[in-house]
Formats: structure tokens, sequence, C-alpha cells
């Protein structure tokens, strides 16, 4: 498996903190919606020329405890879905040795031109799970408006926190295949990237 190094270790935990209006620098304004829910534009960043990343919550959410997220991962190089999946793949693989609740599995649609990953991870302070996070990331490659193709990686995250999890990870079994689904067949937002 070929690995990368602009791809950062994006494990539970979200880039946000409070501040002021966030930049949209992808062309993807929001709101989005995913299952029925609104999610607006809440933070961004480029953390390198090549690496763009943009939060999206929904209305009476907040970054310090949030229970759903839309985030939009752009890259903007040379690289395949697949490649972009077996690197999370690996760092999943890694995570999982210290991690006990750990998992994913990898779809790959039928004309092979997107490849999707959930996976659920866990967070322990003091021997006691904190936090508890279901991910399904989409990737698939799309024109950027500049001439070129960029990688998207379009992802919904789902927490749960402190004595919550224990029934979060139980009703997840029920509702990861729906979700798993719906986002699967979400419409994917159109990039067009903003000159700084």
């Amino acid at each position: 498996m070929l690995k990368y190094f602009f791809f950062l270790p994006i494990l539970l935990m979200s880039f946000s903190y409070k501040g002021n209006d966030p930049i949209d620098r992808i062309g993807v304004q929001g709101p989005l919606n995913f299952d029925g829910i609104n999610y607006n534009l809440v933070w961004s960043d480029k953390p390198r020329d090549t690496y763009y990343i943009q939060e999206y919550l929904p209305e009476g959410e907040n970054v310090e405890s949030f229970k759903q997220m839309l985030t939009i991962h752009l890259f903007d190089v040379d690289i395949t879905a697949e490649d972009g999946v077996n690197r999370k793949i690996n760092e999943l693989k890694k995570r999982a040795e210290t991690d006990p609740i750990c998992f994913y599995d990898v779809y790959k649609s039928p004309d092979g031109s997107e490849v999707m990953i959930d996976f659920t991870l866990g967070e322990n302070k003091n021997g006691e799970q904190t936090i508890a996070e279901f991910n399904i990331y989409r990737y698939k490659l799309t024109a950027t408006g500049s001439g070129k193709n960029a990688l998207l990686v379009y992802a919904y995250t789902e927490r749960a926190y402190g004595e919550s999890i224990s029934g979060f990870l139980k009703d997840l079994k029920s509702v990861r295949p729906e979700l798993t689904n719906k986002m699967s067949q979400t419409e994917l937002p159109a990039i067009r990237l903003n000159p700084e």
C-alpha cells in the first residue's frame, strides 16, 4: 500500500476552535444537508498549499461538544481515491492496537470511481471511555475549477460522550448501514478553489 506524506492524522479530533467567521476557500459555503439536517460552515483552514479543510455543524451544536459534523477535506494533489483510503486504513490498523472500539469497513462504488470507509474510534482518560465516534469518509476525485482534479474526502462524524457512549454504540449497530447507505447516495458538493 502506498503512503503519502500529506495526509494528516485526522482521527478522533476536530481542528475547530472559536474564532472569526470562517473563510470559504473551496466554494462550499453551505449549508450542507445530510439525513435531513442542515449543516453550517463553522471553521476552515488551509494547513498546507495542497490541503483544505472545512467543518460544518447543525444549528445549536458547538465545536467543543458536537454530536454531528460534516467535514470536507480537499487534497489538491495527484492521488487516487483508493490510495487515499489505503492511507486511512494504515492509520486505523495502527490505532486499533490501542483502541478497543476501533473497527472499519471499506466499500467501493460499482464503477470504481469512489471508495468509502466507515469506522469507529474511542478515547479514554484515566481508564474511562470519554468519547466514542462513528465516521463515514467518502473519497472521490473531483474537478476544482482550476483545470485539474483533487481528492475530495466528504466526511460525516457522529459522537457520544461519557455515560451516553454505551447506548450510542448499541444503537450504532442498527443505524450504521442506513447512514452508510445515505452517505453513498448523498450528492457531493461542487468544488471551486478560491484564489487567496
